[in-house]
């Protein structure tokens, strides 16, 4: 082969080269994050005066993520790649919470975990179910949590605990996307948050000395 056409092959295949390398890659897809948005519920009642601490929430296992678990089949679990909430449910459940209790003006005061202040009450909780269920038809925000109230002013462990509860709430989605099924979990959140607020609020009033 001739010098110059065996130079023109090599050029030819540096510039071929040099084009495919400035080609741009194709973008990732931006990840969505989410929080709960809701009015506080609203629960009436006799203020009390109670000093509710709020410990640590626990989670099951399948939703220890700060990602949208949801459920395709049966025994299926899956996570969306690029659709996140803000914090791990058991994080952000307590926060909204702590804020409806405050809300609520039905306790003296509600702490945080750790707070200097003395409680005469502490609220456990366990995050059971937060999750997407895809069903044919529709599709659902569903949340469920396990509540534990204690009388810290008891001396004796058997008289500290004040209940147990679970709590379940499904609501159905407006469509069939993530977002919708946040603005689901939001109202099955101030559901949940109400129910939850109002035991307390009649269990402290009838253990009360």
């Amino acid at each position: 082969m001739p010098i110059r056409s065996l130079f023109l092959l090599l050029l030819g295949a540096l510039l071929l080269t040099l084009t495919g390398c400035a080609t741009p890659r194709a973008k990732a897809p931006d990840v969505r994050y989410y929080t709960l948005e809701y009015e506080s519920p609203v629960v009436t009642g006799q203020p009390s005066q109670a000093v509710i601490a709020l410990s640590r929430f626990g989670v099951a296992p399948e939703f220890n993520t700060a990602k949208i678990v949801y459920r395709d089949l049966s025994f299926g679990r899956q996570e969306y790649a690029y659709h996140q909430w803000r914090s791990t449910p058991q994080a952000l459940v307590p926060d909204y919470l702590r804020r409806d209790l405050q809300q609520s003006g039905l306790f003296l005061a509600v702490n945080r975990s750790g707070s200097s202040l003395a409680a005469t009450h502490q609220l456990e909780g366990m995050i059971e179910e937060w999750m997407e269920v895809d069903e044919e038809d529709r599709w659902l925000a569903t949340a469920g949590l396990t509540i534990t109230l204690l009388d810290l002013r008891a001396r004796d462990l058997p008289d500290q605990v004040i209940f147990q509860r679970t709590y379940r709430e499904s609501e159905p989605a407006a469509k069939k996307n993530p977002g919708s099924v946040v603005e689901a979990m939001s109202r099955a959140m101030q559901r949940l948050s109400g129910r939850i607020i109002a035991d307390i609020h009649e269990s402290i009033a009838k253990s009360a000395p």
